[in-house]
């Protein structure tokens, strides 16, 4: 009973001393580490030059001997009022008003001076004053730099004592107009653009956005000069360059409709025509290039300023229709394509998408090559016209109504915009027909030391969408991974298996086989016709030549029950054959005929084997070439058993 009680004393004891060592260290934090930090907030804030908060400042006033400019918040929002009634800067304002809030002073200097005049105060270069929320204002002078040291002196409006505080406070401030106006070329939202109109000498383009689809592909027409699809990269990139470009000077700010002329107004250049969704219409003229600063003289319809803009707005301004057109011959998202068909010479190969896989429903059922529908896809969603070609996709000449090639994308239906209902499915159908010859233009010229050479016109074909009235023409280079025949299309994987299960091989040659196993330490050892002989390492190459056997070619692939002669090959008689094994199960039966002649390899890609065999696999009707390698692995086995 007494050894109870007094361990429950020890217990009470400790859970004493642990409370305790609580409470001291809250009282630390709160006593030393926090309370320091509020000290330290406090003598920040004492040590301010001017005591208010950002967010109720309502006016600003900067003022110096050349001029005097006034600064409303209306809204959140801040305008000039004088000298001009004008759009601020928000960030510019928002800048000085923050500046001023944070600025503390280095020392008080005098408390009393009997001479402002020394300290550049008597009549200060700088005078800004804060308005704020509760009708009370705060003055702020700013006078010369101190002898010594990168400070300024300063005092408050209401007072006489002179501080000290960092010099560039003064470059924070002293804002010209040209600093604080709002300098935007043109303000609207790009989401928001509706309708887009340019006219220059040589141009008279009007161009509608399209309803928004949820495949986030972004969509323009052109209604005038023709009626076409849009760029709408070039759309969007000239609409940013209107919205984020600002004015470099303002030579006047009370034009009259009498001196346009002096800018080039009278008759612009240049004149953009912007309509949003709710109607309303911004415009932008663009006269004359100014010399001092380099760019052209410009303004708004409605307004009486004339602004200089930068030089590209214009240079790099679209000048023609050609320009505006969409080059793109195909647009949709990739991850719709749930089908498609390639036809050329009238032979057709029909796919269809079967989870991440694709797979061959016609003209047999054959898996699809992912790697090579995967490169179809990207090649047309890359394709790009070179030109277009003038008529319409009706005319004989093009060649559409015998197509070289047609291809079909059958494409997934979207949701609706309020995601109801899908909308109806979409085939897209690319026709690609007569050949053509595309012209160079002057930036295709290549220079060789001191020569110029001349660059030649290079192969394409005429290329549209059936429905579309639009022919392109594409180099032939361009579209060389669509154009792909049954061969590229399906899988050339003959074999594939998990290696680490393979745990027994059968080779044979001739009259010899041989069996090998493989142990608990993964080592590949002869257990027949006689046990012995570690053969490791050339197993190991065999199977990496062996898992995923690709095809390099198909020598005889008989269709129905025809089967194909295998003494053409040298199959009748294997030169070698193997048999891989999971348990009792055989994941791999190859047998390897004669070598397949020189003259038969002439004419294939550089990256093709220079030595193939010919070859068969259990479960795979046909002959098929097969890179020499797995023949020199399976004769390097041979070699090591003999």
């Amino acid at each position: 009973m007494a050894a109870t009680t007094l361990a429950g004393m020890r217990t009470k004891n400790t859970l004493i001393m642990a409370f305790a060592a609580v409470l001291l260290a809250v009282a630390v934090y709160f006593l030393e580490i926090r309370g320091a930090e509020e000290r330290a907030e406090v003598e920040r804030i004492a040590s301010r030059l001017l005591s208010f908060e950002s967010e109720s400042v309502t006016g600003l006033n900067i003022k110096t001997a050349d001029t005097s400019i006034s600064l409303q918040r209306i809204d959140s929002t801040w305008h000039i009022t004088e000298p001009l009634d004008l759009e601020a800067n928000e960030s510019a304002v928002d800048n000085i008003v923050n500046r001023l809030q944070t600025t503390d002073y280095d020392r008080l200097v005098d408390e009393t001076p009997d001479d402002l005049g020394r300290f550049g105060l008597a009549d200060p270069e700088v005078e800004v004053t804060i308005e704020l929320d509760d009708d009370s204002s705060h003055s702020l002078a700013l006078g010369d730099g101190t002898p010594v040291g990168s400070n300024l002196f300063v005092r408050h409006g209401e007072g006489e004592a002179v501080y000290t505080t960092a010099a560039d406070l003064k470059d924070a401030v002293n804002k010209s107009l040209f600093d604080l106006r709002n300098r935007s070329i043109m303000t609207f939202n790009e989401q928001e653009v509706a309708r887009l109109e340019l006219t220059t000498v040589n141009l008279d383009a009007s161009m509608q956005r399209q309803p928004a689809l949820s495949d986030g592909i972004a969509r323009w027409k052109l209604d005038e000069p023709i009626e076409a699809r849009a760029d709408a990269d070039a759309i969007g990139a000239y609409l940013s360059q209107l919205r984020n470009d600002e004015a470099l000077a303002y030579p006047s700010e009370s034009i009259k409709n009498e001196d346009l002329s002096i800018y080039g107004l009278d008759t612009p250049r240049l004149t953009v025509r912007i309509w949003t969704n709710d109607d309303s219409t911004i415009s932008l003229e663009v006269g004359n290039e100014s010399e001092e600063p380099a760019g052209y003289y410009a303004r708004r319809i409605g307004s009486e300023s004339v602004f200089v803009v930068p030089p590209a707005l214009f240079d790099e301004a679209p000048d023609s229709i050609t320009a505006l057109r969409n080059r793109t011959v195909a647009e949709f998202a990739r991850d719709r394509v749930n089908g498609m068909e390639v036809e050329i010479d009238e032979k057709a190969v029909r796919l269809t998408k079967d989870g991440i896989d694709w797979k061959i429903v016609s003209p047999r059922f054959l898996e699809g090559d992912t790697s090579t529908v995967s490169s179809l896809l990207t090649a047309t969603l890359a394709m790009k016209a070179a030109d277009f070609a003038s008529g319409t996709a009706s005319a004989t000449r093009f060649g559409f109504s015998s197509p070289y090639a047609r291809v079909v994308f059958n494409l997934e239906p979207l949701p609706s915009q309020d995601m109801s209902t899908d909308q109806p499915a979409e085939t897209i159908t690319m026709l690609i027909g007569n050949e053509t010859q595309i012209e160079p233009t002057e930036s295709d010229s290549t220079a060789e030391g001191d020569q110029i050479e001349e660059p030649k016109p290079t192969a394409g074909r005429y290329i549209t969408l059936e429905n579309e009235p639009t022919v392109y023409v594409v180099a032939s280079d361009d579209f060389s991974d669509i154009t792909v025949d049954l061969f590229a299309l399906r899988s050339k994987t003959l074999v594939s298996f998990a290696r680490s299960d393979v745990s027994r091989i059968e080779i044979s040659s001739g009259t010899r086989t041989y069996t090998l196993t493989k142990d608990e330490e993964n080592n590949w050892n002869l257990s027949g016709p006689i046990a012995g002989t570690n053969l490791t390492k050339v197993v190991d190459d065999m199977l990496w030549g062996l898992n995923y056997l690709r095809m390099e070619g198909i020598a005889a692939e008989p269709e129905g029950n025809d089967t194909a002669d295998l003494a053409l090959f040298g199959l009748d008689n294997p030169v070698m054959s193997l048999r891989a094994f999971t348990g009792e199960e055989a994941v791999a039966n190859v047998s390897i005929g004669s070598e397949v002649p020189s003259e038969e390899l002439e004419g294939l890609p550089a990256f093709a084997p220079k030595a193939q065999t010919y070859g068969a696999v259990q479960g795979t009707p046909g002959v098929f070439r097969l890179d020499a390698k797995l023949r020199d692995a399976l004769q390097a086995i041979f070699e090591e058993l003999s």
